[in-house]
């Protein structure tokens, strides 16, 4: 059986889903002992702002959707000091989750490689990632497609290490 992934901008409609999903993974998380995404990160706020911005994307199977990310430039992001990135205009995104049960299955892939594609078309000189040191296994997705470390950065939130990808 083949899956059929969409990769689209998220829409109030699928809202409901993104929550629950985000909850859902919240919880893995913690399981997992990560020490990420703490102090009520992500908030629902910041999901539906995405949203209404346009800046929302997600990957759906059918009508479900099974993955989620922010998408914008970096520019926009309030919690980016001057010279977070060493290069710009770049497209940064964040807040990427794979609903559970669906990890493993090259999704968060197809996130990341559309989420590039997309970038190519608008411009930008590349792409920028915060990423948290002990979540392995989305630096090493990051950097399967290219992204560098560039530094290791306190932005008062958390100790976020930097990681551009140049096209």
């Amino acid at each position: 059986m083949v899956i059929i992934m969409k990769y689209v901008k998220a829409n109030l409609v699928d809202l409901e889903q993104i929550i629950n999903m985000k909850n859902d993974v919240k919880k893995r998380i913690e399981n997992e002992y990560l020490p990420i995404w703490l102090n009520g990160y992500p908030m629902d706020e910041s999901i539906i702002q995405d949203i209404n911005l346009n800046q929302g994307r997600v990957v759906k199977i059918d009508d479900e959707v099974v993955a989620y990310a922010v998408f914008h430039w970096t520019s926009e992001e309030e919690d980016y000091p001057d010279g977070t990135f060493s290069v710009e205009p770049l497209l940064s995104f964040g807040r990427v989750m794979v609903k559970n049960g669906y990890t493993g299955k090259h999704i968060g892939d197809y996130l990341i490689r559309s989420l590039i594609e997309e970038a190519k078309t608008m411009n930008a000189l590349g792409m920028g990632i915060l990423a948290d040191a002990c979540n392995i296994k989305a630096v090493n997705l990051y950097k399967k497609y290219g992204f560098k470390y560039e530094k290791t950065n306190d932005f008062g939130f958390a100790v976020l290490d930097v990681y551009t990808l140049i096209f």
